[in-house]
């Protein structure tokens, strides 16, 4: 497969997920296109990692919670949120300490990186938000190399997923799942681009 294929593979994984993350249409029909489009994802998963194709796989054979579930799962006073700084900072206890949090700054870095690849949060989610920024991977898969979003992967991403994974493992739902195969794909994104920096810097030696 040619690095040009695998990044559509990766982008059209990470879009995927993005969706798999939201609440789950209503209509039996809508379920049924979504499985379908996954699975076909899934399958040319498999040509870039088996692993992650296998873990994403698991979730969809689990993937039948009802809208119900959903929302009390990750909305309305949620068991786990879905924004990614509530797992790791405190909520501020007065609208004045609110702007100048940790979860605050944390959230305007984001918003600067998104800024810096030309896209805009849609206001209706805050810039933490899982999907939204699974979403924004997906979207800037062609600039894996760009060092503001590997900055982005390795400072305000992976460390994030872990208190996430705790707490989703504490609620043995399938969501384990989704975000298992995402850390899988983004760490096989990484390697990928070391190897490829790796090769590059052999051939600069060579030339010197």
């Amino acid at each position: 497969m040619s690095r040009a294929a695998a990044t559509q593979v990766i982008k059209d994984a990470y879009s995927l997920m993005a969706e798999l993350w939201c609440s789950p249409p209503e209509e039996d029909a809508q379920r049924v296109g979504i499985r379908r489009d996954a699975e076909k994802v899934v399958n040319r998963l498999e040509s870039v990692d088996k692993e992650s194709a296998k873990i994403l796989s698991r979730f969809l054979e689990e993937y039948t919670i009802s809208e119900e579930d959903y929302v009390e799962l990750f909305e309305l006073d949620p068991l786990c949120a879905l924004y990614l700084g509530a797992h790791t900072y405190e909520e501020p206890k007065t609208c004045a300490t609110a702007a100048v949090s940790d979860r605050n700054d944390y959230m305007i870095d984001l918003v600067g990186i998104y800024n810096h690849f030309g896209q805009k949060p849609n206001g209706q989610e805050l810039p933490d938000y899982l999907p939204l920024m699974v979403d924004f991977l997906s979207l800037t898969a062609e600039s894996k190399a760009d060092p503001i979003r590997e900055k982005l992967i390795n400072d305000y991403f992976l460390p994030f997923l872990s208190p996430m994974r705790k707490r989703l493992g504490e609620l043995e739902t399938p969501y384990l799942h989704l975000l298992d195969a995402l850390e899988k794909i983004i760490n096989i994104e990484q390697e990928t681009q070391a190897s490829i920096k790796q090769r590059r810097q052999k051939v600069e030696i060579h030339v010197v």
